[in-house]
């Protein structure tokens, strides 16, 4: 769980039961710690300039990732970060792209935008003889987008692309106290992924009263592809934005759930529940879950938790739509990793999500199981497999997040295929990895590693890779590694 799921979960067991929810991965892997001599000031901050050498796909490259940042939680529960990598080609191996800089991180409105790349509001208020109300915001880069039960939206992150970094936005407002002497509340999230207007976006509703919870939600994708364009030359047709053409706009999914909350109000957690969606021109699916957690050690401090589901579906129906694969499907379901595993079959028969969930047949029934365990001081690991029927049919999806004073480190790993454990394989389709590591050498220097597996457009053998010029490839997968060095002055 995450700094988010760990006030809520807290909330939950000392002041009664509710609708709980798991967010991002607790890291971020340039945070700081604040130097013993800041104790005493009001407001804390950093400047932040980062350098490191390694390979973005095809070529060697220089980063250059100045930053600045503001905490104000001393007088406003507010921080804030500006910042942005630049990346300089040392040698433009084929396919060129021309200028030194790597244009195609800067060829959207999204990728200005994400120089926001930190803007939160954690706020708690204590209002009459029970009343509570939490409002938790944040806006930037989405590692881990979570709503209600998870059916619908788990795990979605709005930055693996290498060539495109977004900025979103995640909130939750959550009203709770006494109704009839009963613990009662209501909650309201809202998510846009990309404020650039890509992507995903929707709101959830959900309401509680002695352990009893409904919830609505509605959460959709206006620009997504439904089929996509052959290119004469062979290949997929590639716009001069760096992205696939396609026809037919948007696709939409609409739940309602009910569950029940147990709970002693510190030691445990157990909230049964049945969600049904309906995903308009495609399906409709239900799902029957239990999530439990439990705090474990003398102090409390360890939450373990389980989450256990069993899903229905009806033919062209995908359980949690919107998942951590959601950005690399949203174009190209059938994720390749190079040019040897595509040709003319595989242009021929590549569609968007939309399309591939249409042309498939997923009915039958299908289960996740997850398990996570964190502690107070820093720690989450969560790993959690699905299945469902059809081809690309199993998901296998891993985080780790560490937040200490000596290291600090954010690691997602994820696999989707035909059998979700083949991350390893000789050719790993379907694969998705990030590691984002620092460990603090000096009051001043961090070492820093990147490194990743993740989706990028690629060009057909003898194709222009040129910023603003049509091309014609595929979406496939890119290796990103980067060792460096981030000297930063806190205050």
């Amino acid at each position: 769980m995450t700094r988010r799921t760990l006030a809520l979960a807290t909330a939950l067991l000392a002041f009664g039961p509710g609708v709980a929810r798991a967010q991002e991965v607790l890291v971020e892997a340039d945070a700081s710690q604040h130097p013993p001599d800041s104790a005493t000031r009001k407001v804390h901050g950093d400047i932040r300039f980062g350098v490191g050498f390694g390979f973005i796909t095809e070529d060697p490259i220089a980063s250059l990732a100045p930053s600045f940042g503001l905490d104000l939680r001393d007088v406003a529960p507010v921080q804030f970060r500006l910042g942005a990598p630049i990346n300089l080609r040392i040698y433009d191996r084929t396919p060129e792209q021309g200028p030194v800089i790597r244009k195609t991180e800067w060829d959207e409105a999204g990728d200005y935008l994400a120089i926001l790349q930190q803007l939160s509001f954690n706020g708690d208020y204590i209002f009459g003889t029970y009343g509570r109300a939490t409002v938790d915001v944040r806006v930037g880069g989405l590692q881990r987008v979570h709503a209600g039960h998870g059916t619908i939206v788990h795990g979605f992150a709005n930055s693996l692309d290498v060539d495109r970094r977004r900025t979103g936005l995640d909130a939750l407002a959550r009203v709770e106290g006494d109704l009839l002497d009963q613990p009662a509340g209501s909650e309201v999230q809202l998510v846009v992924s990309d404020l650039a207007g890509q992507q995903i976006f929707g709101t959830r509703l959900g309401a509680d009263w002695a352990g009893a919870g409904v919830g609505f939600s509605v959460f959709g994708d206006p620009f997504a592809p439904r089929a996509l364009n052959l290119s004469p030359v062979g290949g997929l047709e590639i716009d001069k934005r760096n992205q696939l053409v396609g026809t037919g706009r948007g696709v939409a999914v609409v739940g309602f759930d009910i569950s029940y909350s147990w709970s002693d109000r510190w030691r445990y957690l157990v909230v049964p529940y049945f969600d049904m969606n309906f995903i308009p021109g495609l399906g409709r699916g239900m799902h029957l879950g239990v999530d439990t957690e439990f705090r474990l050690g003398r102090r409390r401090a360890f939450r373990l938790g389980v989450l256990a589901e069993l899903t229905v579906g009806s033919q062209h129906y995908d359980p949690t739509f919107f998942d951590v694969f959601y950005g690399t499907q949203r174009m190209q379901a059938q994720f390749a990793a190079r040019h040897l595993d595509v040709g003319a079959p595989f242009y021929a028969d590549a569609t968007p999500k939309y399309g591939f969930v249409l042309q498939n047949d997923l009915h039958g029934a299908g289960a996740y199981g997850g398990l996570r365990l964190a502690h107070d001081e820093g720690f989450f690991f969560e790993t959690g497999y699905r299945y469902r029927p059809g081809p690309l049919g199993h998901t296998w999806e891993n985080r780790l997040g560490l937040d200490f004073e000596v290291v600090q480190m954010s690691l997602l790993l994820a696999h989707k295929g035909g059998f979700g454990f083949n991350i390893a394989e000789p050719s790993p389709n379907g694969t998705l990895a990030r590691l984002d590591l620092a460990v603090p050498v000096h009051r001043f220097i961090d070492v820093t590693v990147q490194g990743g597996w993740q989706p990028v457009m690629r060009r057909a053998v003898n194709e222009t890779a040129a910023h603003g010029v049509p091309s014609a490839g595929f979406y496939g997968a890119g290796a990103l590694f980067l060792f460096g060095a981030a000297g930063h002055f806190d205050w």
